[in-house]
Order: structure tokens, then sequence, then C-alpha cells
């Protein structure tokens, strides 16, 4: 089982709309077979974030359409690029992850396919 985890960082804009982020979650429920189980974590480390963490037996399946649904060419997109990373649990869990989206751009990017 892979987890793909969207950690969103709401200080890094002026106005989140978490209950935008929620309902894309929601929306998502129609992949249910892709997506085994979801869960929505909020706490604090030098700020608030939201963990949206996504399990899958298909990571790469499931990276296009959880960029679709939260990356858009829209304000809501914006949103969320200005205040996301999203991550894949590797082989060794937690310990080889990579990196999939940073909001700091500078970063380098790793890829599901390598």
């Amino acid at each position: 089982m892979t987890t793909l985890c969207i950690q969103i960082q709401p200080d890094r804009v002026a106005q989140f709309d978490q209950t935008a982020v929620e309902a894309v979650c929601d929306a998502l429920r129609i992949h249910k077979p892709l997506i085994s189980a979801f869960q929505l974590e909020a706490g604090e480390d030098d700020g608030p974030y939201l963990n949206l963490m996504f399990e899958t037996e298909d990571a790469q399946a499931l990276w296009p359409i959880l960029q679709t649904a939260f990356y858009p060419a829209s304000p809501f997109g914006d949103m969320l690029r200005a205040t996301s990373m999203a991550m894949c649990t590797g082989e060794e869990g937690w310990d080889d992850f990579l990196l999939l989206y940073h909001y700091d751009d500078n970063l380098q990017l790793d890829s599901l396919a390598d």
C-alpha cells in the first residue's frame, strides 16, 4: 500500500478556504476502488497544517487525478499551489519518500515513473 500525502500550510496565503479543500476531498470518493482509504489530519508544527492522506495500490494512476483535483488553473488551484507540497511513500515508507510537488518551485521534484 502506498500513501500519497498533500500537506497544506494555510498560513502561506491570506485567505485559505478549508471548506473548498474538504469539498474536493469529498468529491474524490467516486474513485473509491483506487483510493482505498482517506484521512485528513490537522496539526501544528511551526504553524498550522493539514495532511490529506490517500492510501492506494496504484500511485501512478492516482497522482494525475489528485493533480487535476487540487491544482487546476483556477483561483482554488492557485491557492493550493501556493500552500502545499505533495509526497508519496517509497519502498521504505516515509524513509525514502518522493517529492511530487512543492510550493517552492526551486526544489527538485521526483517522478513516480522513476
